[in-house]
């Protein structure tokens, strides 16, 4: 029997609402402990709430959003030892994704192109100061290493696990600034290692960015 018009519309509807969401909770654009209401998140992904409400069910099941006591779902709030998972987890993957590239000698300049050309990008919204933007940025490039390994299983581990990216909350301008800039920094020599084929120091540099990120965060909520 086909598939009605009506049934894939309603299908893509409902993969909308998930993987415009699902990116939004990766990129901490909804600060942590907010409940996200019906109606507002209907009208902001344009999605009916039948759609809204299968998202919901699979971001948690994926963990990046928690039912509540007695209704609705909410941001979690990350203390310390989840945000030490989450970079275990991904020190692993994206650290398995280097040694896949350097092994099956796809660490050329063409095959890393997407690599580099998220580096560049970084590049350009630090020198026009459009330091909010980094993050999505910051994403494609560790998404670009999974991707450049070639192994469909690792990207759809990668794809599916919980894994925001880790930033401090920094309010001060300037030190949001040097936050990125460094980052760029990173992305640059991580990148540079694996393209040497370095595998090793690309690795090390890799758990140090990651670190980082944790360390930051870590020192962030210190503070608060």
């Amino acid at each position: 029997m086909e598939s009605r018009p009506t049934d894939e519309a309603n299908a893509s509807k409902r993969e909308v609402a998930y993987e415009r969401l699902r990116r939004i909770l990766i990129l901490q654009q909804v600060p942590e402990g907010v409940r996200l209401r019906e109606s507002e998140w209907t009208r902001r992904l344009n999605v009916n709430r039948s759609a809204l409400r299968e998202a919901f069910a699979r971001l948690e099941a994926e963990g990046l959003i928690v039912a509540g006591d007695k209704t609705g779902y909410f941001v979690p709030i990350l203390v310390m030892e989840d945000i030490m998972e989450v970079v275990v987890v991904r020190i692993a993957l994206e650290g398995a994704a280097i040694e896949l590239i350097c092994e099956a000698g796809l660490n050329t300049p063409e095959h890393l192109k997407p690599l580099q050309d998220a580096c560049d990008l970084m590049e350009r919204l630090i020198n026009e100061d459009y330091h909010l933007s980094v993050a999505e940025t910051d994403r494609r490039f560790h998404a670009a290493i999974i991707e450049a390994s070639r192994n469909r299983r690792l990207a759809i581990a990668y794809q599916h696990a919980p894994l925001p990216i880790v930033h401090p909350d920094i309010v001060d301008g300037r030190q949001w600034a040097s936050r990125v800039r460094q980052t760029h920094e990173e992305h640059s020599a991580i990148l540079a290692a694996i393209l040497a084929g370095q595998v090793t120091e690309a690795k090390a540099l890799l758990r140090g960015h990651l670190t980082s990120s944790w360390r930051s965060a870590k020192l962030a909520s210190k503070t608060v």
